[in-house]
């Protein structure tokens, strides 16, 4: 029976409104068949879902939604679960259905021991990398490793506080640099800096960059001790925590630090001679009413910077992301600001890398 004449069957279970559940951010497919089969999403309680498809009829199409932990992704992922082994784990499902129109309805939360036997996934449904799609493979091989942000001297709860967000910041910024190829992570890239255009809040960047970044990618925290000296121990992206590395490396010394100051200030400097804002002023000139001569002396600006961070490697991919030089440079000019905070940290002998 095709689905243009058979009726999806009906699920005993809790019913609840669309509204109830939290915030979905989609992340990428990692299974098609003529559309997506799983796809892997993210909340904004920053918990990850698969979203998989069950049924359909000739209206609509049913989904199921899988919450998973950082550990139950990476050994989906991994082959070394299967995904019923994942229904199983998520204690409770999420079914609703969708119509041509896209939107849901017919919300219903199933326990998994009472989930409909013809909707679970097949003992053996492991992810099969010959059958995946690109992201999902690219996944399976990202792992994470161990580094240590070694602590020292009289540290505060505030200052703790402080180091884990410089770091989680530092580090989005540059999951979106490395991986604006992903689009999920391109189309937040874009979304955020196309409201540049008119002003935004420089924090934006980092929160929306940590919307598409999946569990298995976060900076998670290992081990943290404390005992003069201590560290935090992060199960993190090498290649990431390399580019924070190599940045503090840059403005470490006294007299690279002066001149990436000095640049800083000369770039303010530019910004209120010529009226352009800064990130306080959520007033701001768009790119079209740059002049030639000022979209010139911004590009500068922003090269300069490349040149005294050391990321010519980046150069071409983020320029690829916004035509607005001005754009850019508040994205750099951001980042910078945080960087120069954790160095200060470093030279009160609070952290190091």
């Amino acid at each position: 029976m095709n689905s243009s004449s058979r009726k999806m069957q009906f699920v005993q279970g809790k019913k609840f409104a669309g509204n109830e559940l939290p915030q979905f951010t989609w992340n990428a497919d990692l299974i098609e068949f003529d559309g997506p089969f799983v796809s892997l999403f993210k909340s904004d309680r920053d918990d990850d879902a698969l979203f998989v498809w069950l049924d359909c009829d000739k209206y609509k199409n049913r989904w199921c939604i899988a919450q998973l932990a950082r550990g139950t992704l990476r050994e989906y992922l991994n082959a070394k679960i299967a995904l019923r082994d994942v229904f199983d784990r998520a204690g409770e499902l999420y079914l609703y259905d969708v119509g041509s129109s896209g939107r849901r309805s017919n919300f219903v939360a199933v326990s998994s021991e009472l989930f409909p036997s013809n909707y679970l996934p097949a003992p053996d449904s492991y992810l099969d990398l010959s059958f995946a799609t690109e992201a999902a493979i690219k996944l399976a091989s990202e792992a994470t490793e161990l580094y240590e942000f070694k602590l020292d001297g009289d540290l505060y709860l505030e200052d703790v506080s402080a180091i884990s967000k410089l770091i989680t910041q530092l580090y989005s910024f540059h999951y979106g640099l490395n991986y604006s190829y992903r689009p999920a992570v391109r189309e937040k890239l874009l979304e955020i800096m196309s409201k540049w255009h008119g002003g935004i809040n420089a924090v934006n960047i980092f929160s929306g960059l940590k919307s598409v970044i999946p569990s298995i990618h976060r900076p998670k925290i290992n081990r943290l001790l404390y005992a003069s000296p201590g560290y935090i121990e992060l199960d993190a992206l090498p290649e990431l925590t390399g580019h924070i590395e190599d940045s503090l490396r840059q403005v470490l010394p006294a007299s690279a630090f002066e001149k990436t100051e000095a640049l800083y200030s000369a770039a303010y400097v530019y910004f209120r001679k010529e009226k352009l804002s800064g990130f306080d002023d959520h007033s701001s000139v768009r790119s079209s009413s740059l002049t030639t001569a000022q979209a010139a002396q911004l590009e500068s600006f922003i090269h300069s910077f490349f040149d005294a961070l050391n990321w010519q490697p980046l150069s071409a991919g983020f320029k690829s992301l916004d035509n607005s030089p001005l754009s850019r440079l508040r994205v750099v000019l951001a980042y910078y600001r945080r960087l120069r905070n954790l160095r200060d940290l470093m030279q009160r002998g609070k952290v190091k890398v």
